[in-house]
């Protein structure tokens, strides 16, 4: 009966796309900024792409920004416990920190991580109302850890009118969360504003089934805000910033542990922008700042802290003298520092200059090719390409797209794995080159979606730890190809029907040994219905494949299957009440060797909106 049910509960998710003016109303009008850095419809996208809405967002009833990447093909997430507790998220096969992370647009990858990743595991979904994944190399427009891809998590924009939303949330081992924002006008200026405060006792973070019995607590606190104003016809200037505390429990590898870890990230932005000739001409000066702070607090060993400081400051101007031609051209400079409380303290620069052309030569037809040139500090010059297309092959909602990509990215090492090196091992930049290609299918009067994209991925000198001899080391060369399968379907008939699938042959190509913890298959299927009345009934299924948890493949992780039931009602239109059983089977298993997840766990909340 258990298989059955899990049979039934498919269907859904994915999406890919770039665009001019006068095609942008032909296939597809939803737009996005992420793949271009300018705002484009998806139709006219070369790479693949996934959009992840506010009401999806609401709809599967997330908590954790992994909850919703989860979702998509061609993600993994690898997390060492609950809440807190340190979490990856592979793109594609790619290392964690080849992947580029933006909040509003503006990194905010950890310089004081081991790799300059960023770690998944505190950050929260309520307040943001937009994810665009990117899947691919993205190094030409974004740079330096671009080499997976780019994941970007959006804001409410303000509008007219005032908009507001409350949500709070009760379950499983005393976790509780209540998440306000609201965004609008004040005058002449534009306002969104949002918080989050999670609090639970949590679980073991080693598995409480390996005989853990100390729970790994937490509190998350976090908030965001934005102020945007018109200074004359087509000049405006915006300012924003997000700021997030987590404190969690964690423990050691192969035991419980009295460890406490705090987590800290504050984020700054602000931009001036131009937008002229009735939108031909388009122009930005941006400043970001990212500043982090670490703290593992080992109940023998001490604490150990890390501090990341990353500033940046870039502009970029995109012209279109005719309805067939558009030239983005950009330059950047960004300053990274490091230190911990052992004595490092050191520092790198980066100087950027980077070009795309656009051109639309047929109807439906978008083409991309672009360079970028890299001035490290520490490594020297670099010069990279990307190239990429989209065509629709005719017009009308159900017209199929066809997508292909190429791109090539580089990545320093760390300031991380620069200077902290025991017993200094000379490291050498990573580099890539990657290619994909694929097909979109809208059916269903365009409420769904069917995505099909290959992809392969080969990168050299990818650094690892050197367990032996205490220090990081090039690897060589390892390569990750595999496919993508995605469906969705929206509010067809009072349904939401969901699919993703990959398959990923990652593998170092020296050794043949499989990469850690990356899993061959990945499945993720949901249905969800809603009746006249708004009562929604949902369910998910979510099965991992087996993995090795070591780069050597000895020590091995089953895989996995996981089922869930959510339902949701609205009292009044402005509120509504809902509820989900997460883990309904209560299934046993492991993500990271020896490290637990969550068992059979009920939650409920309400949400209002003004």
């Amino acid at each position: 009966m258990k298989y059955l049910f899990l049979l039934g509960t498919a269907l859904a998710v994915s999406t890919p796309a770039l665009v001019s003016p006068a095609l942008a109303d032909e296939v597809d009008n939803t737009i996005v900024v992420t793949a271009t850095r300018t705002e484009t419809p998806l139709s006219q996208v070369g790479q693949s792409v996934s959009v992840v809405t506010r009401d999806e967002i609401e709809r599967t009833q997330a908590t954790q920004a992994t909850e919703v990447l989860e979702r998509l093909p061609g993600v993994t997430v690898s997390g060492t416990g609950g809440f807190g507790q340190i979490t990856s998220v592979f793109l594609r096969g790619a290392e964690n920190a080849q992947s580029l992370v933006l909040i509003d647009g503006v990194r905010i990858n950890d310089p004081g991580d081991v790799a300059g990743g960023f770690d998944f595991g505190g950050l929260t979904i309520g307040q943001f109302d937009r994810v665009e994944v990117v899947r691919g190399s993205s190094g030409v427009l974004w740079g330096s850890r671009a080499i997976g891809g780019v994941i970007n998590f959006i804001t409410a924009r303000p509008t007219e009118q005032w908009t507001a939303r409350a949500q709070a949330e009760y379950g499983w081992r005393d976790r509780r969360q209540v998440g306000p924002s609201a965004a609008g006008m004040l005058g002449p200026v534009g306002l969104t504003l949002g918080g989050n405060w999670l609090e639970g006792d949590g679980y073991s973070a080693y598995n409480e089934r390996r005989g853990a019995t100390e729970k790994d607590g937490f509190e998350s606190k976090s908030a965001n805000a934005r102020a945007e104003i018109e200074l004359a016809e087509g000049l405006s200037v915006d300012a924003g910033g997000y700021y997030t505390k987590a404190d969690y429990g964690y423990d050691d590898t192969g035991a419980d542990a009295l460890n406490f870890g705090h987590k800290r990230d504050t984020l700054g932005y602000a931009n001036l922008r131009y937008a002229g000739l009735d939108g031909r001409l388009t122009a930005r000066l941006g400043y970001g700042l990212t500043d982090t702070r670490r703290i593992s607090d080992h109940e023998i060993y001490g604490p150990y802290t890390t501090n990341g400081r990353n500033e940046r400051v870039e502009g970029q101007v995109t012209f279109a003298p005719v309805d067939l031609v558009s030239v983005l051209l950009g330059a950047e400079t960004e300053t990274s520092k490091f230190s911990d409380n052992f004595g490092s303290k050191d520092r790198t620069s980066i100087d950027s200059y980077f070009g795309m052309l656009t051109l639309h030569p047929v109807s439906g037809l978008t083409l991309n090719g672009g360079l970028r040139y890299d001035d490290q500090a520490d490594f020297g010059h670099r010069t990279t390409f990307a190239a990429n297309g989209a065509w629709a092959l005719g017009e009308g909602e159900d017209a199929p797209v066809i997508r292909a990509s190429y791109g090539e990215g580089f990545k320093a090492p760390s300031l991380y794995q620069l200077y902290t090196n025991g017993t200094f091992n000379p490291l050498e930049p990573e580099t890539s080159k990657a290619w994909d290609a694929g097909v979109e299918q809208p059916f269903a009067e365009g409420k769904g979606r069917f995505t099909l994209t290959w992809f392969d991925r080969k990168t050299r000198n990818q650094i690892d730890y050197d367990f032996a001899n205490w220090n990081y080391y090039n690897v060589g060369r390892t390569r990750a190809k595999g496919i993508e399968l995605g469906m969705v379907v929206t509010d067809w008939e009072g349904f939401d029907l969901n699919l993703s699938y990959t398959y990923l042959d990652a593998k170092n190509e020296l050794t043949g040994a499989r990469l850690a913890r990356r899993p061959q298959n990945n499945f993720y299927a949901s249905l969800d219905k809603t009746w006249g009345l708004g009562l929604r009934l949902g369910a998910d299924l979510r099965v991992g494949g087996n993995r090795w948890d070591d780069h050597a493949n000895t020590q091995f992780v089953e895989g996995h299957v996981v089922v869930g039931l959510r339902t949701s009602y609205p009292v009044t239109p402005n509120v509504e009440v809902y509820g989900r059983i997460e883990n309904l089977f209560d299934e046993h298993y492991e993500v990271v060797r020896s490290y637990g997840t969550a068992g059979r766990s009920a939650y409920a909340g309400v949400r209002v909106k003004m």
